[in-house]
């Protein structure tokens, strides 16, 4: 920043002396550049709001995966997005009761990622995502991994993680719209990517993230 200074000219030999006016002039002209916002640390995508417990102590609301997929509209979050807050559907907690078809327990951020149908039978693809956090970020998520542990046989799984025979398991858990997989396409909507298997339409996108709860369905 230039400090406000009286400028002295001397003369010597008749000649004014112009270096002290251009020094001022020169720190006049120096406009400093607007102050940056910080960067995003977050090691993972909205890593934040996939790791955070606050939202455990809310009431879940009843849905199912064939209302997801079919009326949860996407939000217009990309990869970009890197430390969005939640927001709209993201604030509330659902719990739904999915077949479970794939369990992968070794993803590089640590999470366990659970592929989920409406049946035990509708197509593979037709899935959406619960992801259980590392036990470090919390209790909850030990005692969710826990309860998945009881009711999925997690020795038994396929190279992939496929279960050979799908669990009926009930998850509670944040909504959550994972925008990392939602990339333009030429010449037409966005479309999802990479999403495991579930990247039948943008709604599939949609996640229980993190999964507060793990049990045994209700039996009607």
């Amino acid at each position: 920043m230039c400090e406000h200074r009286s400028i002295v000219v001397i003369k010597v030999s008749g000649v004014a002396n112009a270096l002290p006016i251009s020094v001022a002039l020169s720190c006049l002209a120096v406009v400093p550049p607007p102050a940056r916002a910080q960067a995003c640390n977050e090691p993972h995508y909205r890593w934040s709001e996939k790791i955070d417990t606050t939202l455990a102590r809310l009431p879940p609301a009843p849905t199912d995966i064939a209302r997801v997929l079919s009326g949860w509209e996407p939000l217009s979050r990309a990869s970009a997005d890197q430390c969005a807050p939640r927001s709209g559907r993201e604030d509330s907690v659902f719990v739904l009761a999915g077949w479970v078809r794939r369990v992968q327990l070794h993803e590089s951020d640590g999470d366990w990622h659970i592929e989920l149908t409406e049946g035990p039978s509708s197509p593979v693809t037709a899935c959406i995502i619960a992801e259980i956090p590392a036990e470090r970020y919390g209790a909850v998520y030990r005692a969710a991994r826990a309860a998945l542990a009881a009711l999925v046989d997690t020795t038994r799984l396929g190279m992939r993680g496929d279960l050979p025979t799908p669990v009926q398991v009930q998850f509670t858990g944040a909504a959550f719209f994972d925008g990392y997989h939602q990339v333009p396409w030429p010449g037409g909507s966005p479309r999802p990517i990479l999403h495991g298997r579930c990247n039948a339409s943008l709604r599939a996108l949609w996640e229980l993230h993190p999964v507060y709860k793990v049990e045994a369905p209700e039996r009607r």
